[in-house]
């Protein structure tokens, strides 16, 4: 073998070892990949366990508080109305971390899907100052919001963009001393077919050395501001992503002493951004005079059982009660409610498969039915198995008063 047929076989026995190494390390990365999907699918899991577990016995000690509030009234004392205040307050925040957890999974695994539709621009900004106003009005802040003449719609995902706009306005009259100034601007830019939103206000400024931290989850900023001012450190985080799931983000300019400008811009039009289409459930045609007063709780939690049976018993609204899918199904068939509330994990049978059964039955394709669950709010799913709502746990009692006034008058 001569000298240039040793170098080339040399040079191949080495792009050979080469590529059999190159081939180890695809394969090892293929594995750490793989391990890694499965360990996202596991924290998913114990995210969505963990939140069904939590909400659960935190539904109860909301609902039983409002009902001892309101059976008790003018009952309490001063001193004990402010209990029962510390008690709501409490269990709303230990809500809002919950959701802001689940939320902030949910946007990091790429499932959360947006419902985009046309939305006034006024309209949200003034719901959005609406939440935040009795705050400020406690500390004797002025209100400001400013649109430009094009500012009027976006398309967008109403619900997540008041989230977004709800979390600055909420850290903005948090951080601003008393007799300050809150306000939220909003331009047009034609040209770059953006909406600009910009939440502002007088209060005590960031450092910048504070700044890069800012988007970082379970990140709190030091400030010299009282212990009430707690928070979960997510919702700078939650909002920018929510903001980049729209296509667009936040930006933040602030100052010690200066006050702070968060801008928030948005395509006018979403269009690479996943979404699903919001259709709204069709009204049941059933007139609440002729429907009859008597609601089907299905539900397996013994301490929810008793929170919502006493709170409908307020307005004297009977209640029959089914702990098992099967028994749901028997007593919707035999009993003919006006009403369902519907558990979504109900043993034996699944509270979705439950509702489609139900709708399969003669007369009572126009039974309203309410899923409440304490897993996170999946609408198609909810409306392809034939529910008309959605009451998340802990339940909006406001949103189940609206129901029960739509459907029969409370007594």
């Amino acid at each position: 073998m001569s000298t240039e047929q040793v170098i080339f076989q040399t040079q191949i026995e080495g792009l050979t070892a080469q590529l059999t190494g190159r081939e180890r390390q695809i394969v090892e990365l293929q594995t750490a990949n793989e391990e890694l999907e499965r360990a996202a699918r596991v924290k998913d899991d114990l995210l969505a366990t963990m939140g069904h577990e939590l909400r659960t016995p935190l539904n109860a000690v909301l609902s039983l508080s409002r009902v001892l509030q309101e059976q008790l009234g003018q009952v309490l004392t001063e001193r004990q109305q402010q209990s029962f205040q510390v008690i709501s307050a409490s269990g709303q925040h230990l809500l809002e971390l919950i959701n802001d957890i689940l939320d902030l999974s949910k946007l990091q695994a790429g499932k959360m899907m947006l419902k985009i539709e046309p939305v006034s621009v006024e309209k949200l900004c003034r719901t959005s100052l609406d939440i935040v106003r009795q705050q400020a009005e406690q500390k004797h802040l002025h209100l400001a919001l400013t649109l430009d003449d094009q500012a009027s719609t976006i398309h967008a995902d109403p619900l997540r963009i008041k989230q977004v706009l709800v979390n600055l306005l909420s850290n903005a009259v948090k951080f601003t001393p008393e007799h300050g100034a809150v306000g939220v601007e909003v331009v047009s830019n034609v040209e770059q077919g953006q909406m600009i939103f910009t939440v502002w206000d007088t209060g005590i400024g960031i450092a910048a050395a504070d700044l890069p931290s800012l988007f970082k989850p379970f990140v709190q900023i030091e400030n010299n501001q009282p212990a009430q001012s707690v928070g979960t450190g997510l919702g700078l985080a939650l909002s920018q992503r929510l903001a980049r799931q729209h296509g667009g983000d936040i930006y933040v300019k602030s100052a010690l002493g200066a006050g702070s400008r968060f801008t928030l811009e948005l395509p006018w039009q979403i269009s690479d951004a996943p979404h699903a289409v919001e259709h709204p459930a069709a009204a049941p045609s059933i007139s609440a005079g002729s429907r009859r007063r008597l609601i089907l709780l299905a539900e397996d939690n013994e301490a929810n059982i008793f929170a919502i049976s006493e709170y409908l018993d307020l307005y004297g609204i009977p209640v029959v009660v089914a702990r098992t899918g099967p028994d749901a199904l028997e007593i919707a068939r035999t009993e003919h409610p006006g009403l369902i509330l519907m558990d979504i994990n109900l043993p034996r049978l699944d509270g979705l498969e439950v509702i489609r059964r139900i709708r399969s039955m003669e007369g009572y394709a126009d039974l309203p039915i309410a899923v409440i669950t304490a897993l996170s709010d999946d609408n198609e799913r909810v409306r392809a198995a034939g529910a008309d709502h959605y009451l998340g746990k802990p339940i909006d009692l406001d949103k189940l008063d609206r129901m029960l006034d739509q459907y029969f008058a409370k007594q």
